[in-house]
């Protein structure tokens, strides 16, 4: 307990999540010889934990394979309300795992699995979950100071930032995964036949479409994400600490919420309503690019090929491979 009073009395202040977690997980390593945390994140309205709706914030595939699903069905899965529980101690085939409540920022709930040779104090578990819960409080509210002072990068019909931000945002995650190895992923979206609405409906309708749609993706983002409105009817979401398997994911969800929604708008005392779909291009850098110009032209790329295999799809580099390796077994 001597070791968790120190270790909390000199915490200082990060900024981000990230940094945060990793902090408590060089504690938990050094003083517990845990194996490296598996943190998720997932919407805070569920009542369970789901995993197949949970997004990666720390725990690539290395981290994955320490925990198999076998592990993870009997630590989060099975356990109705364990959202509720500030942390857990489970024992399967002799070796002992770990749940640990970080918290909400925003409307995602954060939480950690490890596992550790020796058994863990409850109580320190507590202490280490109510902490961080604390913490990411704090964080959210620095963020929220943050974006009041950047209005000037605010779009005007969306509220999304705007392409000056966008270009700026990039710039500065290259930098920083030069400096910290943090990979991050770019979506392009584009409104599929947009032109028809305008032409059919008038440019007032256009705008409020546009509004409409932007709230729609943004509701899906987590809080470190950030949304853009490119230009016209295109918008960009660079999520951050993400590879190209989180993109296509958060693509499909923005996909499939566009494609499900009636857009309600009224047009000459009548009520009227419109389906829209959007395609929708993913970079992940720097698996697809070298630099920010790179990044931003590929993930444009990319939505440019969903389009010309059909519009409302969502692809990446990785469908375009798989498309050239069916054309090419198909000539054999």
């Amino acid at each position: 307990m001597k070791q968790l009073i120190n270790f909390l009395s000199e915490f200082p202040f990060f900024s981000s999540e990230k940094n945060l977690l990793l902090h408590l997980e060089d504690f938990l390593a050094r003083e517990f010889l845990i194996r490296p945390l598996l943190i998720y994140s997932i919407q805070d309205n569920l009542k369970d934990i789901q995993l197949d709706k949970c997004r990666s914030i720390l725990g690539k595939s290395d981290r994955v394979d320490l925990y198999n699903k076998k592990i993870l069905d009997e630590i989060i899965i099975k356990r109705s309300g364990i959202k509720q529980l500030p942390c857990l101690t489970v024992k399967i085939d002799g070796c002992l795992y770990y749940y640990l409540n970080l918290g909400i920022k925003k409307n995602q709930f954060y939480f950690a699995v490890f596992s550790a040779p020796c058994k863990i104090a409850t109580d320190v578990l507590i202490s280490l979950s109510h902490f961080t819960t604390s913490h990411l409080s704090v964080i959210e509210k620095f963020e929220e100071l943050n974006k009041s002072q950047e209005l000037i990068h605010i779009d005007d019909v969306t509220g999304l930032y705007n392409q000056r931000k966008l270009y700026k945002d990039i710039n500065g995650l290259v930098e920083k995964f030069r400096k910290e190895k943090d990979t991050f992923c770019v979506l392009f979206l584009d409104i599929d036949h947009f032109k028809k609405v305008n032409d059919n409906y008038g440019h007032l309708i256009g705008t409020k479409l546009l509004e409409n749609v932007a709230s729609d993706i943004k509701a899906l983002l987590r809080e470190s994400d950030i949304s853009y409105r490119y230009g016209g009817d295109e918008f960009v979401v660079i999520l951050v600490n993400s590879d190209a398997t989180s993109g296509k994911l958060v693509g499909e969800r923005i996909l499939e919420r566009i494609k499900s929604t009636e857009y309600k708008f009224e047009i000459r005392d009548e009520q009227k309503s419109i389906k829209l779909s959007v395609s929708i291009g993913i970079a992940e850098f720097p698996t697809d690019a070298k630099n920010s110009q790179e990044i931003l032209a590929i993930a444009d790329r990319m939505m440019y090929e969903a389009k010309e295999s059909g519009r409302g799809l969502v692809f990446n580099t990785q469908d375009i491979f798989k498309s050239s390796l069916k054309k090419i077994v198909g000539q054999k």
